[in-house]
C-alpha cells in the first residue's frame, strides 16, 4: 500500500512522535511504501527515516495515497489537496491537543485506549462503530529482555522518561520529595517548566532517543496514565508504576502478562490491525 503518515510533530521522542516513527518503521518493514508529512528536527527520527527510505518532507506529497493516517488536526487543510481512497484520524489521549477531526472526510478512527473511544462517543459525538481500540505499538526488537542489565547498586533506581511540564508537576514533585540516597530519580525529558526544583539525588536530563540503554537497569519505571515508558519497560522486564496525574499517590503497578501484552502492544500486531 502506499500511505501517508500526518502528524503535528517529529522534533521529540515522546507521545504521539514516537507512535507514528515506531508505525512508519514498521509499515516501511512490512513492505509498504510510506511517507511523513510533519514538523521536523535533524534528529535520530528524520536519520533513521531516511536511512530507511521513508519520504520526509514539510510539503504535500505529490501522486495519490492507499490511506491517509492523520493525529493531530493541526494539519487537517491539508486532506483536501490529497487524493486517498481512505483517512483514519487516530486519536492519542483526550486532551484538547488530540481533538478529533470531526470532518466527513474521515472514515474511521483509532483510539490507543477504550477511555479515549468513550471519550469520542460522550464528549464529541462520534459514533462507536466508527472508532476501534488499537493500542501503542512497541518495537519488541528495540525495547527487548536481551538489553535489561541487572547490576548491583546500593540503591533503588527510578526512571521516569517524560517532559518536564505542568502536567507532570505534580507526579514529578512526588518523586522529588521521595528521592534520598537510597531512593535516586532519574528524569530524561525536555524542560518545558524552569522552576522544576530538584535535590541532589534526582538527576535530570534531557531526552534521549535511546531511552533502551538508560532504563536497562532500572528498578522502576514510572509515568502517568499508560504511556509509552510503561510499555517499553515491560518489554524489557521492568516494573513500571501508572500514576494518577492529579493524584500521584494513586497508581497501580503495571506487568500484564507475556501473551497479553504481546497481542496488544507488539508494533507488528498493531501495524497489521491498522492495515486491515
Amino acid at each position: 500500500m502506499n500511505i501517508l503518515i500526518i502528524c503535528q510533530t517529529l522534533t521529540y521522542y515522546s507521545g504521539s512522535s514516537l507512535y507514528n516513527y515506531t508505525l512508519a518503521m514498521e509499515l516501511k518493514k512490512q513492505g509498504h511504501n510510506v511517507s511523513v508529512y510533519s514538523m521536523w528536527a535533524d534528529n535520530k527520527i528524520k536519520e533513521n527515516f531516511l536511512k530507511k527510505g521513508i519520504y520526509t518532507a514539510y510539503a504535500i506529497p505529490e501522486g495519490s495515497f492507499d490511506l491517509v493516517l492523520i493525529s493531530q488536526p493541526d494539519y487537517k487543510d491539508i486532506l483536501d489537496k490529497i487524493s486517498t481512497k481512505k483517512i483514519i484520524n487516530i486519536v492519542h489521549s483526550e486532551y484538547d491537543c488530540e481533538t478529533p477531526i470531526t470532518d466527513k472526510k474521515i472514515d474511521e478512527y483509532i483510539v490507543i485506549r477504550p477511555s479515549i473511544k468513550q471519550h469520542l462517543i460522550d464528549e464529541h459525538n462520534i459514533a462507536e462503530n466508527k472508532i476501534k481500540v488499537i493500542y501503542n505499538g512497541i518495537d519488541f526488537e528495540r525495547f527487548s529482555l536481551s538489553k535489561r542489565k541487572i547490576n548491583k547498586k546500593n540503591y533503588i533506581k527510578i526512571v521516569l522518561p517524560c517532559t518536564i511540564d505542568m502536567l507532570r508537576m505534580k507526579f514529578l514533585n512526588y518523586y522529588v520529595n521521595k528521592a534520598n540516597k537510597n531512593y535516586r530519580v532519574f528524569i530524561y525529558g525536555k524542560e518545558y517548566n524552569n522552576e522544576f526544583k530538584t535535590n541532589e539525588f534526582v538527576y535530570v536530563h534531557d531526552e534521549v532517543f535511546d531511552i533502551e540503554n538508560y532504563i536497562a537497569d532500572a528498578d522502576i519505571v514510572a509515568g502517568i496514565l499508560l504511556g509509552r515508558v510503561n510499555l517499553e519497560a515491560r518489554a524489557m522486564g521492568i516494573i513500571s508504576y501508572i500514576h494518577n496525574p492529579e493524584n500521584p499517590s494513586d497508581y497501580e503497578i503495571y506487568y500484564p502478562k507475556d501473551k497479553d501484552f504481546n497481542d496488544k502492544h507488539n508494533i507488528i500486531n498493531s501495524a497489521k490491525n491498522i492495515i486491515k
